[in-house]
């Protein structure tokens, strides 16, 4: 009887352990699979939006009102500039509506590959010569563009339950910045396999979240990207 015990509880694990398995992928894998197809999708929309801007406005120094609007936009979700602080504070209204603890950021940002334009000597050419010339001029003027999306990539530990993490990361498809999930990794502390509180139990998560900054529009900013805060009222001294 205890053998035949200790077989039945066996299985009752391998079924909950099964069950739990197949819980985390529909709620948390496969939504963000989808939430990482959506953001791709959305950054190739942006970075054509912004090719066809600069095609457009090439030799020009002014742009039209439609082209300044759409810039404005895809500035609001891909900025010039890495812009670290804008994110934190992304992530950290994503913290506060999640009731989620972070820590540890650690950002990775990418860096615009360096492009290297041939010097011309001063030779008398061929009209033959100077069109090619001119061609192989035009070509490298394209190509000594600035990348249009640059990574940065922000890694951080958080620790919630079941819900906490659900509510962050459907929270996060609604950021005014891009932000897509890159990676993502699950601990959960051991303990009795059959709880009552199963939801409520502390998960450990490892995310690497990725968002993207594009070089090409500081040709169309003068001024910096604009930060929101609510200025003080009624006070003198700021720190209290």
């Amino acid at each position: 009887m205890s053998l035949l015990g200790n077989l039945k509880n066996q299985i009752i694990v391998a079924v909950i352990l099964t069950l739990a398995l197949v819980m985390v992928y529909i709620n948390f894998i496969a939504p963000v699979q989808s939430e990482k197809a959506s953001k791709a999708s959305l950054l190739t929309q942006k970075k054509q939006e912004l090719e066809a801007i600069t095609k457009r406005t090439t030799g020009s120094n002014t742009i039209g009102a439609e082209e300044q609007v759409s810039l404005s936009k895809t500035r609001n979700r891909v900025p010039e500039v890495p812009d670290q602080e804008g994110l934190i504070r992304e992530v950290r209204m994503l913290e506060v509506i999640s009731k989620m603890s972070l820590a540890n950021y650690n950002f990775e940002i990418g860096k615009v590959a360096e492009s290297t334009t041939p010097a011309t000597t001063a030779s008398t050419a061929t009209p033959a010569a100077a069109s090619t010339s001119a061609q192989a001029n035009g070509t490298t003027a394209v190509a000594a563009l600035p990348s249009l999306a640059i990574p940065v990539k922000l890694n951080t530990t958080a620790k919630g339950d079941y819900q906490q993490i659900h509510r962050f990361l459907d929270e996060l498809q609604t950021t005014n910045r891009l932000i897509q999930v890159d990676k993502i990794t699950f601990a959960v502390k051991g303990g009795a396999p059959v709880k009552l509180n199963a939801l409520k139990r502390e998960i450990t998560v490892n995310v690497s979240l990725v968002s993207y900054y594009a070089p090409g529009l500081q040709k169309f900013f003068k001024s910096p990207v604009p930060v929101n805060y609510t200025k003080p009222t009624g006070k003198s001294n700021l720190l209290y």
